[in-house]
């Protein structure tokens, strides 16, 4: 069977992963450019504060929150299947990335407008237009990469059920890391020497582009071969309904998986948005040095990710795996909060060292244990619903952080920031100590 052709499989892996890395270039690709951003106007800056980063930062997740556009996508997903959420999500990512292209290209930072909604003042009230549209943008493309990851997920688990599905999991996430190592240390070089930060927007939105044709690609050659492979017999015999919602909300041990997703990326990719200014604060780095400097980390994990999947696949230890990153980031994080090291190049390069293999450690096991825990029909909304809860991080805590940052003491200081993303690395060590073996 195709299906069980290693060659094709690996194929249809490669092709998934790429489209997730470039979603994930996107994503960062605006992250170490936080200090040119906030720099003045006659600096070629954008003169955004703080606040109005940290909302553009957790504007990725404000549809999916408010909306409920994940929950759509995952039934979208296992109602009207991979061809049609493929196209529609990575066409959204793209059509994201260029409005928020738009915005910072051609709407002045001068202008400004009154918002009556500020989420409990987690968004600025008198706001830069720029910002607001780039916001919109990012937003659209946060709803498109997020269904294109769990579209991408369970291409995975129908090619990969039965094989080497924890060692293929892994190699997605080590080139979504690829993604994010790159977007950290191209992005300042080309905002550099092409053009300010517009051309780092515009570099990532052509590489969407290129996801999308992906995809269409990925329909036209591939998908044809297993759209009518059973993958589990048994469990395609019942139709997906309402039932089959109510039955994937009764897992207990679902709940700690999606407890775990929130926790734990709460408590590091908001960090990542924060990493290279915060490097630059406190170790008293250039931009470039510091963007470099945070790029270990995701670079750690290409190698990583796949190795601790392989050990997954193999030996098994998920628990024990799982709060050993859980332990490693809380770690990493209380010496970021230490006064060692302050002002020295070798202490931000430790600490990113130990949260890459943490970022290694956790995906490699989280992500493939959720298929063993739900039906391949449920896999879907089980994914949709794991990502909801973790968009809830994503967009709370870097909003959270703007605003704290930028009203302590009426002086930018991380610490207030730092604490909060302790306090989400313990409590995800406390959930990992309950999933199964």
């Amino acid at each position: 069977m195709w299906g069980n052709n290693k060659t094709t499989r690996w194929t249809v892996l490669l092709i998934v992963a790429i489209i997730m890395m470039m979603g994930y270039v996107f994503w960062d690709v605006v992250s170490p450019l936080t200090t040119d951003l906030k720099s003045p106007l006659e600096k070629g800056g954008m003169n955004w504060t703080t606040a109005e980063y940290g909302f553009y930062a957790g504007s990725y997740s404000i549809f999916n929150i408010f909306l409920f556009m994940l929950f759509f996508g995952g039934i979208i997903l296992d109602k009207m299947g991979i061809r049609f959420t493929g196209i529609l999500a990575t066409g959204m990512m793209f059509c994201g990335a260029l409005i928020n292209f738009i915005a910072i290209k051609y709407i002045s930072a001068l202008d400004y407008t009154d918002l009556k909604l500020t989420l409990f003042g987690l968004i600025p009230q008198h706001i830069k237009l720029q910002v607001l549209i780039a916001a919109l943008g990012f937003g659209i493309f946060g709803v498109g990469c997020d269904i294109t990851g769990i579209t991408v997920s369970k291409v995975i688990t129908k090619w990969f059920t039965g094989h080497e599905l924890a060692s293929a999991m892994g190699i997605q996430v080590a080139l979504a890391r690829l993604g994010t190592a790159s977007a950290i240390s191209f992005s300042p070089i080309i905002a550099l020497n092409f053009g300010g930060i517009q051309a780092s927007l515009l570099v990532g939105a052509v590489l969407l582009l290129l996801g999308f044709i992906l995809f269409i690609i990925y329909n036209l050659k591939f998908d044809g071969i297993i759209k009518e492979k059973i993958i589990n017999a048994e469990e395609d015999k019942e139709p997906y309904n309402i039932k089959s919602i109510i039955t994937l909300l009764k897992n207990i041990d679902f709940w700690f998986i999606a407890l775990l997703c929130v926790s734990f990326y709460s408590s590091i990719r908001p960090f990542l948005k924060f990493a290279t200014d915060i490097i630059v604060e406190k170790y008293d780095m250039n931009v470039i040095a510091a963007g470099w400097i945070t790029s270990i980390l995701p670079y750690g994990t290409i190698i990583l990710t796949p190795l601790f999947g392989y050990i997954n696949d193999k030996y098994g230890y998920a628990r024990r795996l799982l709060v050993t990153g859980c332990l490693i980031v809380v770690l990493s994080l209380l010496l970021l909060l230490s006064p060692i090291g302050a002002g020295t190049a070798w202490m931000p390069i430790i600490i990113m060292i130990m949260m890459g293999v943490a970022f290694s450690l956790v995906p490699s096991v989280l992500w493939p244990t959720v298929p063993k825990l739900v039906p391949l029909k449920q896999l879907g909304t089980a994914y949709s619903i794991i990502y909801y809860i973790q968009n809830l991080g994503l967009m709370l805590v870097p909003m959270t952080v703007g605003n704290i940052v930028t009203n302590y003491n009426g002086k930018i200081n991380y610490t207030p920031g730092i604490i909060i993303f302790t306090v989400f690395a313990v409590f995800a060590t406390i959930v990992a100590c309950k999933i199964k073996k």
